[in-house]
C-alpha cells in the first residue's frame, strides 16, 4: 500500500457514553499545561458526533498534562495488551518533552479520566498514536519555552530544554523549572497541525533497552488482570456445548450438578449454564451434568475438510489496493 489510510468503518455502535460533562472532564485536571490531541479524521470519525453522544469531546480523543509538580501525565484511551506501549509510548513522551522516564505516567484506559478510543488492536497503537503523541509533546515543550523566555526575559532561540528544566544555552545559571512555569495556572493547548519532533539522531530515550515500567508489578503479582478482578455478586458461567454443530439437545439432567453448594443452573432452551462464584467449581459442576444430544450425520473427515471450508467460505472483501509488486 502507497499510503497508511485505513479503510473507514461505523464503530458508533460500539461506543459507550462519556461518564461526565466536557465541563466537568475538564475540571477534573486542575491546574497546569494541557495539551489536547487526535489522532485524525479516522479517529474522530469513530468517536461519532457529540450531538450523539452529549458530553464526549469530539475535538480531542488524548491529551497530556504536565503537573505543578512537574510530572508529565498522558490520558488515553489505549491500553497496554502486554505489547508495552505502556513503557515505549511514556519513552516517546519524555524524549519529546526533555524529561526523564520516571516522570512519566500513562493513564491508560481509566474511563473516568480518559476520553473514549476506538480500541487497541491490529498492532496499531504504536504506530497511529505514537506520531501525535510526539506532535504533543514537541507542542507541549513548545510552549514551555514560551513562558520559560517570558520569565528569563531571553528570547526563545536562546534556550534548551533538559530533564524538565528551561535554561539559558550561554548561563545555565539563568533556568525555571516545568513545574515553576506551570504552578498555578491552567494552560490550554490544542495540536491542530504537524509540529515539528526530533529527529532520531536527537533521541535519549527513545530507542534505548529500558526497564518496562510495569515489569515489577507483572513479576510480583500486583498487577490486575481481568481474571484478578471480583465485584459484589460476581459469579462465573460455564455453558454447555454441544459435541458438533447442528447437534441438537433431547435430553438433559442437571440434578447433579444442583448438588454442588452455591451452584445455579440457568437454562432457556437449549442453552444450560452452570454459575459458581468460582470459574473451577462451576467447570466441577458443569460436568456432573448429564446431556444427550441429536448428532446430525456427516461425511466430513480430516481428507475432505479443507475443501469444504473452502467451498462455503464467504466471498472475500477487499479492504484495499496499493502499490506495484
Amino acid at each position: 500500500m502507497k499510503d497508511n489510510r485505513s479503510p473507514e468503518r461505523d464503530f458508533h455502535h460500539r461506543s459507550p457514553g462519556f461518564p461526565v460533562t466536557r465541563r466537568e472532564f475538564l475540571k477534573i485536571g486542575g491546574s497546569g499545561l494541557f495539551v489536547f490531541f487526535t489522532l485524525g479524521p479516522s479517529a474522530l470519525l469513530a468517536q461519532g458526533h457529540s450531538s450523539s453522544r452529549p458530553g464526549l469531546p469530539d475535538d480531542f480523543n488524548a491529551f497530556l498534562r504536565i503537573g505543578e509538580d512537574g510530572s508529565v501525565s498522558c490520558f488515553t484511551g489505549k491500553i497496554e495488551m502486554g505489547q508495552g506501549v505502556v513503557t515505549s509510548l511514556a519513552q516517546m513522551l519524555a524524549d519529546e518533552l526533555d524529561v526523564s522516564l520516571d516522570a512519566v505516567r500513562m493513564v491508560m484506559g481509566d474511563t473516568d479520566l480518559c476520553p473514549w478510543d476506538m480500541g487497541t488492536f491490529g498492532s496499531r497503537t504504536t504506530r497511529f498514536f505514537g506520531p501525535p503523541l510526539r506532535e504533543a509533546g514537541a507542542q507541549a515543550r513548545s510552549v514551555l519555552l514560551e513562558l520559560a523566555a517570558e520569565r528569563l526575559d531571553a528570547p526563545v532561540e536562546s534556550l534548551r530544554t533538559e530533564n524538565g528544566v528551561v535554561f539559558h544555552a550561554k548561563n545555565e545559571e539563568a533556568r525555571v523549572s516545568y513545574a515553576e512555569l506551570t504552578r498555578g495556572k491552567r494552560i490550554e493547548r490544542r495540536v491542530s497541525g504537524p509540529v515539528s519532533v526530533k529527529k532520531p539522531s536527537e533521541f535519549k530515550i527513545m530507542g534505548t533497552p529500558v526497564t518496562r515500567t510495569d515489569a515489577l508489578d507483572k513479576v510480583t503479582g500486583k498487577a490486575k488482570y481481568a481474571g484478578d478482578v471480583r465485584v459484589e455478586g460476581m459469579v462465573y458461567a460455564k455453558v454447555l456445548r454441544p459435541p458438533a454443530h447442528g447437534a441438537k439437545l433431547v435430553r438433559v439432567d442437571v440434578s447433579r450438578a444442583e448438588e454442588v453448594e452455591g451452584v445455579q443452573v440457568v437454562r432457556d432452551g437449549d442453552l444450560v449454564a452452570v454459575l459458581h462464584r468460582y470459574p473451577d467449581v462451576a467447570e466441577w459442576a458443569l460436568a456432573r451434568v448429564e446431556a444427550d444430544f441429536l448428532v446430525p450425520e456427516s461425511d466430513l473427515h480430516e481428507d475432505n475438510i479443507h475443501d469444504h471450508l473452502l467451498k462455503v467460505a464467504p466471498a472475500g472483501e477487499e479492504v484495499a489496493r496499493g502499490g506495484d509488486l
